[in-house]
């Protein structure tokens, strides 16, 4: 069987993206990953994939697919987060033109489309989350942080008191960090943690376990 073929959606540093590719090139997960789409021209996952293409003779397409150069039609109402619908509409050709099997969300700070979503991600129809195509990373135990990101999922995991801390991986559906869960991982939390030194706890947690997350969702999946 042909390794799948994974399209990456994020919008920041790309520390994870970086993490997660290199795996795939170091024949750790089995997959290739051979798209990346960032909705911020100026993020750094682009810099950081294109000195992979550079440094490890790799040729992953790197496109910029937001609402500066996709911008909202006249009379189009959004609200904050969505995608306008000429975004929506060049992922879902990106990705057909790609030929891509998964969509793994890593940092993508918008809510993905329904249409996209229709194809690649979560609906109840189907009998088991690993029937899904699109899954995403979340820096917290759902659904007690569902809707936060970055560091202020850390502050809300301090401020209500919660026992542990964690991170988690979930397929994608039509509402934030709604879809089911693949895989969860849970972060002990320290008399004298703050919101910052949990985050980069959990950031490095989410690096240990992530190329071991994916190949249970890839084994479950193909297998």
């Amino acid at each position: 069987m042909a390794k799948p073929r994974i399209a990456i959606l994020a919008s920041g540093g790309g520390t994870t993206a970086e993490s997660f590719i290199e795996s795939t090139i170091a024949g750790k997960i089995p997959a290739e990953v051979v798209l990346v789409i960032s909705n911020l021209s100026g993020a750094g996952v682009i810099d950081k994939v294109q000195n992979i293409n550079k440094t490890k003779n790799q040729n992953i397409s790197i496109l910029h697919i937001g609402n500066s150069n996709y911008p909202a039609a006249p009379g189009e109402t959004l609200s904050p987060g969505e995608q306008t619908s000429a975004e929506e509409n060049a992922i879902l050709h990106t990705l057909s033109d790609n030929k891509v099997d998964i969509v793994f969300l890593l940092g993508y700070m918008k809510k993905v489309g329904g249409r996209v979503v229709s194809k690649y991600g979560w609906n109840k129809s189907l009998k088991s989350v690993f029937e899904s195509n699109m899954f995403n990373t979340h820096p917290g135990l759902l659904p007690v942080t569902k809707g936060l990101f970055g560091v202020k999922v850390q502050e809300k995991t301090l401020a209500t008191n919660q026992p542990i801390a964690g991170h988690c991986i979930f397929a994608v559906d039509n509402d934030y960090d709604d879809g089911p869960i693949i895989t969860e991982h849970k972060v002990k939390m320290l008399d004298n943690d703050t919101p910052r030194s949990l985050f980069e706890r959990v950031k490095e947690s989410e690096k240990k376990y992530l190329a071991a997350d994916v190949n249970y969702f890839l084994e479950n999946k193909y297998n």
